[in-house]
């Protein structure tokens, strides 16, 4: 399993490269697999690149999951562990609206 970082953009010192700052960490990333960014961006980012960008919601979303993680890892329980994951646990296992769209054209 690959865990992404959100990290916003700080900075495009060259085409295709932007340096982020998220959880603590500054670092350069790859931009071009999301194409042109500005700075004040939300991206998601593994391993040097990013992978998608995010609204500045979800990436709040996404680092509270990961405080949620962490916390358990570190055998701190937190009552709010399941908020942190609400958009799984919310998921009646239905598929999104665009793709049941795409089964009832069949």
């Amino acid at each position: 399993m690959c865990i992404g970082i959100p990290m916003i953009v700080k900075e495009l010192p060259d085409e295709g490269v932007a340096i982020c700052e998220g959880r603590g960490l500054r670092e350069k990333i790859d931009i071009m697999m999301v194409g042109p960014l500005e700075p004040g961006t939300w991206i998601l980012a593994w391993n040097g690149t990013a992978m998608d960008v995010l609204t500045e919601d979800r990436a709040a979303q996404v680092s509270k999951a990961l405080d949620s993680r962490e916390n358990v890892m570190k055998g701190n329980l937190d009552p709010n562990t399941e908020d942190a994951f609400a958009d799984i646990t919310a998921n009646t296992g239905r598929l999104p609206p665009h793709l049941a769209a795409q089964l009832k054209k069949r």
